[in-house]
């Protein structure tokens, strides 16, 4: 619960920064205080809607930010979506794994693997959600078979379930969409195109969206119970935003191990039902 509400509050301080990045009311490609005030008024108004997702209307809002900010619309056609592989050495092997691989992994084995496994769970309770090793298994498996064809390392985040889950995606068939969608941009337009579209989104709206996410991903934070436990979770989520996900696992771990060779219940509260005020 610390990684979920530390990981929770990280995205939406990177959300909220990227919202409020621009400091004029109203740009001419809808950015500006004034675009993320509107964006964050439609979130709230439809939060939880399933029936009008807010991310469809604020997609939207984005889509005629791009258009305005496109000099011309980009012309369609028959592209590779495959990037060049480059040509990699033993050098870049060893660099690569000492100061991207090992620094990553921790990260990615909590945050991708172990927190993804953990929401899904909350998030549906009564479905068969997957587990740590088939979360895992998924992530590698993708990353191996896809990277001889120029794939960008990648992993599924529970940031982005979080955001998915809110924002109405909730069966397969949604992940489905999602991807034949990417798959059908990038063969119609090329990457430069995509690419210059992706730039002209308005951060005001995409900032709100991660907000939203981030949101969601720390309210599952609220059940916690007992005062131990909620000096676990504080101490976690508190180490995330300053230390970093692994030392915030172990520092996490350091003090449910503390709690429980003293004897004390996670979940236990105080005699008065809350904290007792010092002597």
């Amino acid at each position: 619960r610390g990684l979920q509400l530390g990981l929770g509050l990280k995205v939406f301080s990177t959300g909220a920064g990227m919202a409020t990045r621009e400091r004029a009311l109203l740009t001419h490609s809808l950015d500006g205080l004034l675009a993320a005030l509107l964006s964050a008024a439609v979130a709230l108004a439809l939060y939880g809607d399933r029936k009008r997702p807010a991310s469809l209307v604020l997609f939207a809002l984005g889509c005629a930010g791009v258009a305005r900010a496109l000099p011309a619309p980009p012309s369609l056609g028959l592209h590779s979506p495959l990037a060049p592989v480059p040509t990699v050495d033993a050098a870049d092997w060893w660099h690569a794994l000492v100061r991207a691989a090992l620094p990553q992994l921790p990260v990615t084995l909590l945050n991708a693997v172990v927190a993804t496994a953990k929401l899904a769970e909350d998030l549906y309770p009564r479905r068969d959600t997957p587990s740590v090793d088939a979360i895992a298994l998924s992530v590698g498996l993708s990353n191996l078979s896809t990277a001889a064809v120029g794939h960008f390392p990648s992993c599924h985040g529970c940031g982005g379930l979080a955001g998915q889950h809110q924002f109405g995606a909730r069966t397969g068939s949604s992940m489905a969409l999602l991807g034949l969608c990417k798959m059908g941009l990038a063969v119609a337009l090329g990457p430069a195109p995509l690419l210059r579209a992706f730039a002209a989104f308005p951060p005001a709206v995409l900032g709100v969206l991660l907000a939203v996410g981030g949101v969601e991903l720390a309210a599952c934070a609220r059940d916690v119970r007992g005062r131990c436990g909620f000096v676990i979770m504080l101490s976690g989520a508190g180490s995330v935003l300053r230390l970093g996900t692994g030392a915030a696992f172990l520092i996490s771990c350091t003090a449910a191990a503390a709690f429980r060779f003293a004897g004390r219940s996670l979940d236990e509260e105080d005699e008065a039902g809350g904290y007792e005020p010092a002597a």
